[in-house]
């Protein structure tokens, strides 16, 4: 199995936000002629769960994927082990700190877990990054196939019935990133393909996996980079060219972005339709990591098992890390971002 690591180019020397523009937006296009605008009109006539998507050829041909629908959480769980309502006793103690000097060769192990389709992953980005890159940690974003797809039951409908969710996630998604002073845009289309408007009677129902023109491609593409070891490269690339707010039409620029910033997109593809098992077998992998930690959701940062949920955790999450020793790096390491402007102070 060939799982080396194209060797890295200069071009990685250059501010991550170079795919989440703050100019204009580029015209809605596509380069296969004749392919229709993701419009209003157009998902209208895609609520159906009879529809088929309008050929992607953007997308390359994929060999099936397993069943993605979350498994039963084990009952040692981090989050079941350490309940605590003051009545019944925790079954798991919390660990002690850890009293080692961290350093670039003893760094704090960090996992995330990630979907290429949360508007609070992009959130959190830019402090991931920025994490990684000036402090000692091992940071692994690992990717898995979005909730809608994961918690999709008998006819199609996913999620929790909650009314407010839908419309309160956008909206706040939108605030959010004018608050971290990032740029951040609902992007269009949705890598998945669900039924969400109007947001007073949206059914939730999620397409089938098999019909999902996006999520498998770029799911699988981020689990290649995830044993190449580049998860946080790749998510500043294709993460960004998604939720930047950079492209009308994001899915004709995943494949130039990639090979602008040095990546062999050719290997990647390869790898997919040549080593499914193994690509497969890292989704399903990071799944497992999810939901040992007793969650479901995304971005969900993970440090000695202790689940950390959402963007506005990373604070806490951070304060974890520096409970525990953690250090600055000597140098940055790429990909280098600004300090974001929310980060926590060191109290």
């Amino acid at each position: 199995m060939a799982t080396d690591c194209p060797t890295r180019t200069p071009t990685w020397q250059r501010p991550v936000n170079k795919y989440a523009s703050r100019a204009p937006l580029t015209p809605a296009k596509s380069k296969e002629a004749g392919l229709p605008k993701i419009d209003q009109d157009l998902i209208d006539k895609l609520t159906s769960m009879d529809a088929d998507w309008p050929d992607m050829s953007v997308v390359p041909e994929m060999p099936p994927v397993p069943d993605a629908v979350n498994p039963p959480p084990p009952k040692d769980n981090w989050n079941w082990s350490h309940y605590n309502d003051e009545v019944h006793p925790m079954r798991a103690a919390y660990l002690p700190q850890l009293t080692d000097i961290v350093t670039e060769e003893n760094p704090l192990r960090v996992d995330v877990c990630w979907s290429m389709r949360s508007p609070y992953s992009a959130l959190v980005l830019p402090r991931l990054t920025y994490l990684h890159a000036n402090f000692n940690v091992d940071m692994r974003i690992r990717t898995i196939f979005p909730v809608a797809v994961r918690t999709r039951h008998k006819g199609g409908k996913a999620g929790s019935g909650r009314w407010y969710k839908w419309a309160d996630g956008v909206n706040d998604f939108r605030r959010s990133g004018e608050y971290h002073g990032i740029a951040r845009r609902w992007p269009n289309p949705d890598p998945i393909w669900q039924n969400g408007f109007p947001p007073e009677s949206a059914d939730m129902q999620v397409h089938p996996l098999e019909k999902q023109p996006y999520i498998t491609w770029l799911v699988r593409l981020a689990n290649v980079a995830e044993i190449w070891e580049r998860s946080v490269e790749f998510q500043n690339i294709v993460h960004e060219t998604i939720w930047g707010g950079r492209y009308d039409w994001w899915p004709d620029h995943v494949e130039s972005n990639l090979r602008e910033a040095g990546w062999d997109y050719d290997a990647m593809i390869k790898m997919i339709r040549e080593d499914t098992e193994t690509v497969d077998g890292v989704w399903q992998e990071n799944q497992k990591i999810q939901l040992q930690a007793g969650h479901g959701g995304v971005p969900l940062m993970i440090f000695r098992g202790e689940p950390f949920f959402g963007q506005d955790r990373f604070g806490e999450f951070f304060w974890r890390l520096r409970q525990n020793g953690l250090t600055e790096r000597r140098e940055p390491r790429a990909p280098i971002t600004p300090r974001p402007r929310r980060w926590p102070s060191d109290e």
